[in-house]
């Protein structure tokens, strides 16, 4: 029988988050649907409170195609190319 400890040495990551913007005005504002329920939901009434709060931000909203699976590369391109920040939101 061999015995295995789940303790580990945690490795440095190659990359950082880069910094947080100060304001939302006038950014593209990303919303990340992991399509558990109910997280569309959760975005719609997001963007509905923040266009309200902010009116110079414009929305992207996009869904991954599989709860369970990472998002598509199409969707992590979609994002990257027409957002300045990205919320998203658990559900279940």
């Amino acid at each position: 029988m061999h015995l295995y400890s789940p303790e580990g040495t945690p490795l440095p990551l190659g990359m950082s988050a880069p910094p947080r913007p100060t304001s939302l005005n006038g950014l593209r504002i990303g919303l990340f649907d992991n399509t558990k329920a109910p997280v569309d939901e959760i975005l719609n009434y997001l963007e509905a409170r923040l266009g309200e709060r902010i009116p110079d931000a414009t929305f992207f909203q996009i869904a991954k195609k599989h709860p369970s699976l990472p998002a598509e590369k199409e969707v992590i391109a979609a994002l990257a190319e027409n957002t300045d920040v990205v919320i998203t939101a658990l559900g279940d």
